[in-house]
């Protein structure tokens, strides 16, 4: 008789954040209610500390969990849709053969350091991060860097880690993140952007840790491909690995039409960029950006008004599985807010606080943060909500302000790499078609490596009364 028994699956991510949405739907029975007051400053609402008080439980039930699900997709609407089109509008340049043929040309280059174009790409992430400009557009450029990876030999995976973990190394400690420290450092009273120099050795470090491990990686799966993350049972390599030759990857010379093409992507992602920085443009500008590149590479390339339709709408077909990710990851902040347990959990965490001296404080602080992250994914909305609480704290306890900023900056950057809560996060790992739980086993030595840099960074601070001033 044959085996029957079937072997165990790790659950799809869809199927994961559904489940930790049922989980946070049970928490809302148990954690009771709470909530501090708060006054408006300016443009932001500051937590009042000291004014935590329990309030009337509102649990979330199985059908409020279920309507969380719509309401985790409502929410995310536009970073859904933004998704979906750019998916469509790579497709369309992929479909026309320019960055097939422009990669396929940088490939065939023999005295090209793949190395070298790796430092050199992901430096320019990481000071786009530190400077706030990637954080909300990482999710556009995703699939740029998965075409590059491939016809660089790579898999999609790679991709991800030459845009992503490069955005997020300067991002996590960016000396000018305005919706993280630009929030963060007003609330502590401290100038903003302050400390500047300190944040841009931390960030020189953590991109020397992250390029480390993305190296490290690229090396393990050239050496073995089944060690990809990509790599499924029953794969060949190429369909998960691109060939790495250059002359299967190009299709063709470059024409004047691949080139108008590839102009057209670069002013897309500069109008991203400058629209996100000085305009305030959210996912629905940025969707819009794409729509229109998508539509002139289809036109400029002779696919006509159909062919552009077609190609574009398998484009978005292609990225549902990403879009539908982030609409699970949504719906998880929607029970935790619904059930008003996000302030009993901060009011919990800041009370051992009360009884430790200044350098575990402040080590016990990121922690704290690291944890809170979870329940609250966004850097703004965890720096006002946490903030206000931190602050008096940290004066009580002799930890400098600035120090507490980073210890929040710290906790909120590097949580933001692992947590399925993170929309962005999500989204970016569903475009390089990597399953989470594959890739939080991979990510947690290098998590373990930027908490090592987290307290000893704050430990050191700490010990000589850092101002930052």
């Amino acid at each position: 008789m044959g085996n029957n028994k079937k072997k165990f699956e790790i659950p799809t991510t869809c199927a994961l954040l559904f489940m930790l949405l049922l989980f946070c739907a049970v928490l809302t029975w148990i954690i009771p209610a709470g909530a501090y007051d708060t006054e408006k400053v300016g443009n932001t609402n500051r937590v009042i500390a000291g004014t935590y008080h329990v309030i009337e439980s509102t649990p979330v039930g199985p059908w409020a969990a279920i309507m969380a699900v719509t309401g985790g997709f409502y929410k995310a609407a536009k970073l859904m849709v933004m998704v979906m089109f750019c998916g469509g509008a790579v497709e369309i340049l992929e479909k026309s053969g320019a960055i097939s043929a422009a990669f396929g040309k940088l490939a065939s280059n023999k005295n090209m350091n793949v190395n070298l174009l790796v430092f050199i790409l992901m430096a320019f992430m990481s000071i786009g991060g530190a400077a706030g400009v990637f954080a909300n557009p990482v999710v556009a450029l995703v699939p740029i860097g998965v075409i590059l990876m491939r016809n660089l030999g790579y898999d999609a995976f790679a991709g991800f880690l030459l845009v992503y973990m490069g955005a997020y190394s300067g991002f996590n400690v960016g000396w000018a993140n305005a919706s993280t420290i630009g929030t963060a450092q007003p609330i502590a009273e401290l100038p903003i952007f302050s400390g500047f120099s300190v944040r841009v050795i931390l960030n020189v470090i953590n991109f020397a840790i992250c390029y480390f491990f993305t190296i490290k990686y690229m090396k393990t799966i050239k050496a073995n491909p089944k060690k990809s993350l990509n790599y499924e049972e029953g794969l060949s390599v190429h369909e998960y690995m691109g060939g790495g030759k250059a002359e299967e990857m190009a299709t063709g010379q470059m024409t004047w039409q691949h080139t108008l093409s590839l102009l057209g992507l670069v002013g897309a992602i500069a109008a991203i960029c400058v629209g996100s920085i000085k305009f305030g443009w959210s996912y629905d500008q940025m969707a819009a950006t794409f729509f229109i590149l998508a539509v002139a590479a289809g036109l400029i390339n002779g696919m006509g008004i159909n062919g552009t339709t077609k190609v574009f709408i398998a484009g978005c077909a292609k990225m549902t599985n990403a879009a539908f990710i982030v609409g699970f990851a949504n719906g998880v902040g929607i029970v935790l807010t619904n059930g008003q347990i996000l302030n009993t959990i901060v009011h919990w965490l800041s009370i051992p606080m009360q009884s430790m001296g200044s350098v575990l404080g402040a080590n016990f602080m990121f922690f704290a943060n690291l944890l809170i992250n979870f329940l609250i994914p966004s850097g703004s909305g965890q720096a006002a909500a946490v903030m206000p609480i931190m602050v008096p704290m940290a004066d009580l306890a002799g930890i400098t302000r600035q120090v507490a900023v980073q210890a929040f900056q710290f906790g909120d950057g590097f949580s933001n790499c692992i947590y399925p809560t993170a929309g962005t996060l999500m989204g970016s790992l569903a475009l390089a078609k990597t399953d989470w739980a594959k890739y939080a086993k991979w990510f947690l030595p290098l998590l373990g490596c930027q908490i090592v840099l987290s307290c000893a960074s704050l430990t050191i601070l700490q010990s000589i009364g850092w101002t930052g001033l």
